[in-house]
């Protein structure tokens, strides 16, 4: 039985280092312009893991993670997926978290664009959800001509098209305002 083992352990050797050496020739025979080709024709890079950080006078302003990133160098602009930003202001809302399935970064316009579960958490805890938003770091602005839902623990506010100045720590909602005050604090749902 020992033997048997011993037979069979050899043989699962022999068979993988042989499938490594004909995939390692397969790989040698290949032609690089054959496999760049099979790249996506419009990305000049690709990355996994990204992370941005966006300094302003010395400090840093915003920064930006990704799991996944294509840069376009025609465009200048990144294309995101699984997008996370964190916004570092001293106004009242605070240290501003958003996350979104999608996005595109538009580094030399200073241009975020963030779409799918968008979700926006201020230092605070208030809490605001649409389907679509973009950050102008120039002006401090987030926009967006969607619904949006904004929740604290005291309120409950729906509208469509909004403007956040990050700066003078206001929001405007654009149309169709709905609100629901709460006589007392309500307690979070926790999301673990």
């Amino acid at each position: 039985m020992f033997n048997l083992r011993r037979l069979l352990a050899t043989l699962i050797l022999v068979a993988v280092l042989a499938l490594g050496i004909v995939l390692w020739r397969y790989l040698q025979q290949q032609d690089p312009v054959q496999i760049l080709e099979a790249l996506p024709k419009q990305v000049d890079l690709a990355l996994e893991k990204l992370h941005y950080t966006q300094n302003e006078e010395g400090r840093r302003s915003w920064t930006l993670d990704a799991e996944q990133a294509e840069y376009q160098r025609d465009s200048g602009q990144a294309k995101l997926e699984a997008v996370r930003l964190t916004l570092y202001t001293d106004g009242r809302f605070g240290e501003v978290k958003l996350s979104a399935d999608h996005g595109l970064l538009d580094r030399a316009a200073r241009q975020v664009e963030v779409w799918g579960q968008v979700v926006v958490v201020t230092a605070s805890g208030e809490r605001l959800t649409t389907e679509r938003l973009h950050y102008d770091d120039r002006q401090h602005l987030l926009t967006t001509a969607d619904p949006v839902l904004l929740t604290s623990s005291r309120m409950e506010l729906k509208g469509t098209g909004m403007q956040v100045d990050l700066v003078r720590g206001s929001l405007l909602l654009k149309q169709d305002v709905w609100m629901l005050l709460l006589p007392e604090e309500r307690k979070e749902k926790s999301d673990e």
